[in-house]
């Protein structure tokens, strides 16, 4: 009888197990790792690419919690886009709300069905993936994000503050108000929506007031403190707290406490008022935050492939207290136009869990030896102090140059201005549409003016640079690339061969951007000269002729030259080191598109067609 009753019970177990929901086996399971969290961030698209990026973060669910990213966007918010484009809702054009995946039934009108779909499909079918890997998820998005005007035109008192920025839009937009009841609830049933099915998400990461997202008379937003009279005078705290609490209560479904990290434009006195008042586990950028050992590897964005294996060895190392270790490994760009490729993702958690293994002690010496250890292994013990020197360097030449190089980003410069694809010439304005074409569509910049006549107008504030200040950073890293490039037989020799033309690239992006800071500075000395009629030169003997002519020659024939580097390394396989647009997404402000050799091709061209355009303006040396 017992025997019998006991196999009922374990019959009875097995029928029910598949009912056991994953949320609280997922619960079970990190109840033993909750002392050490690693958070995630990547956009693949592509669910192999995903599973493959995945694959390579479940080795690191032994040590700890792994939250990943799950809600990439499967479509461009191109609906969001006002005809003829406007830069600054490119910005926001990749960032997913709830809304773009569990719509409230108010929303549904208004945003695509399809956009929608394929968004949750993505979501869900990559959650599925983790599930299988056994992995939590991890969510980021803008709230609350800005709303179609159409809604607002059905539904006028769910209308809050402006959130677009006026200097850098050409249409204005608004999100919803968080202190109206009508908000809340539609935000508590798509979070609910959420949760329900996707119950591996542990943790949220917010941006606030900023890039498509605002709360009601908050100090910073871009087009100055509103919202609707009703609440001016409320608690400006009171709706993040509101917001916060929503998915708080969400998250109660699946059985665990979620962690909430949020940043965004708030003044001091905002943070102070709010940050005592938030929820267990959650956390203020810069504020309440644990202490975080961030590792980030796309600093040389659009380039990719480029690690600074010593930095990563420091943080990894370095102590953050008692309680909870967090980690934030971040392979994304800024607004998750381009990810790393899996071969540099594998290396970093290579590193990661080595020193999970063997952890090094804090310090220098330490890190220097575990660097040791690390070029052993990847270029074997001939070529090891070759590579440790490469790094050594690399890693110095990163901390001597970026006092310096304060504001210069590839991503601003190279990538939204263009720097690497539009050609450098003396007289812009003397270029046609036909030769335009392929880059100024592209330019950041409301003023198609602006765009086309000032080389440093970088997200609609001049970001220039004394001359000559990218060179130690461009010459240093050709020694680290030359370095590489000397090693062979090595047991990693393609990631290295492969590391090595990422900072080619790299380099020759920083020359690009250093190029066309020295020839603004030129133009702008000669501002009068250029706005007035071309002119042949006068007939006063000289050896020299006019200096700046002489300069502005060098720095073309520099950008010429440099721009044929870039040509002949992307043609020898450097554009599966490089982030350009792939279908479904085009290219846009913050992504180079799949034509990048033929369009640098047509820079050089147009550059050779309008080499002489400065003699129509300065004097050439005769005599």
């Amino acid at each position: 009888m017992r025997i019998t009753v006991k196999i009922l019970t374990i019959c009875l177990f097995t029928c029910l197990l598949p009912s056991l929901s994953f949320r609280n086996l997922l619960a079970q399971s990190n109840e033993r790792t909750e002392n050490r969290i690693f958070v995630v961030y990547n956009t693949g698209e592509e669910q192999q690419e995903f599973k493959a990026y995945a694959t390579q973060m479940a080795r690191l669910k032994s040590f700890g919690r792994v939250d990943v990213c799950i809600n990439s966007p499967a479509l461009k918010s191109d609906f969001e886009i006002p005809g003829g484009s406007c830069d600054w809702h490119e910005y926001a054009s990749y960032n997913r709300s709830v809304a773009a995946f569990f719509p409230d039934k108010t929303l549904i009108p208004f945003i695509p069905a399809e956009l929608v779909t394929k968004n949750r499909q993505l979501l869900l079918s990559k959650a599925g993936i983790l599930r299988e890997l056994g992995l939590s998820a991890y969510f980021r998005s803008n709230e609350p994000r800005f709303l179609p005007e159409a809604f607002f035109d059905k539904y006028p008192h769910m209308r809050g503050p402006r959130v677009d920025h006026p200097r850098r839009s050409v249409k204005k937009e608004y999100a919803p108000c968080f202190h109206q009841t009508e908000n809340i609830e539609m935000y508590r049933n798509m979070v609910d929506q959420l949760f329900k099915n996707v119950p591996e998400i542990r943790t949220f990461y917010f941006s606030m007031n900023d890039a498509g997202s605002g709360f009601c008379w908050g100090d910073w937003l871009y087009s100055g403190p509103n919202g609707p009279a009703d609440c001016k005078h409320i608690n400006k705290s009171e709706c993040v707290l509101s917001m916060l609490k929503v998915f708080k209560d969400g998250a109660r479904q699946t059985g665990h406490d979620i962690d909430i990290s949020f940043r965004g434009m708030f003044t001091d006195e905002e943070l102070d008022e709010l940050v005592p008042e938030l929820p267990e586990n959650c956390f203020a950028e810069n504020r309440n935050t644990q202490p975080v050992k961030g590792i980030n590897t796309m600093f040389a964005y659009p380039v990719r492939g480029i690690i600074n294996p010593l930095e990563i060895l420091r943080t990894l190392a370095r102590s953050t207290g008692s309680g909870t270790e967090r980690y934030f490994l971040n392979f994304c760009s800024s607004y998750s136009r381009g990810h790393e490729n899996i071969e540099t993702i594998e290396k970093v958690v290579d590193i990661v869990e080595s020193h999970l293994k063997n952890p090094a002690g804090e310090g220098e010496i330490n890190a220097l030896q575990s660097l040791k250890e690390l070029c052993i292994k990847w270029a074997g013990s001939e070529s090891a102090d070759l590579l440790f020197d490469a790094f050594i360097t690399l890693d110095r030449i990163r901390k001597e140059t970026g006092a310096g190089l304060e504001g210069l980003s590839p991503l601003y410069w190279g990538v939204s201005a263009r720097h690497i694809t539009r050609p450098l010439v003396f007289a812009p304005q003397r270029l046609t549409p036909e030769e335009e074409k392929h880059f100024m569509p592209y330019i950041f910049n409301i003023s198609v003016d602006e765009a086309r006549n000032d080389y440093m107008d970088i997200h609609g504030g001049n970001r220039e640079l004394p001359p000559d200040a990218t060179d130690d950073l461009a010459n240093g890293l050709r020694r680290v690339y030359t370095a590489i490039g000397k090693i062979q037989n090595a047991p990693e020799q393609q990631y290295l061969n492969n590391l090595a033309k990422s900072l080619r690239l790299y380099a020759c992006v920083i020359k690009s951007c250093g190029n066309f800071n020295d020839a603004q500075i030129i133009r702008n000395r000669n501002k009068e000269i250029l706005a007035g009629p071309v002119h042949r030169p006068n007939k006063i003997p000289t050896w020299t002729g006019d200096q700046d002519l002489l300069t502005f020659n060098e720095i073309m024939r520099d950008e010429l030259d440099n721009t044929q580097d870039m040509i002949d390394i992307l043609e020898d396989g450097g554009m599966e080191l490089i982030c350009y647009a792939k279908p479904p997404f085009p290219e846009d402000t913050f992504i180079l598109g799949p034509e990048l050799i033929d369009q640098l091709k047509k820079k050089r061209k147009i550059m050779l067609a309008h080499w002489t355009d400065i003699e129509g303006y300065l004097v050439t040396p005769f005599k």
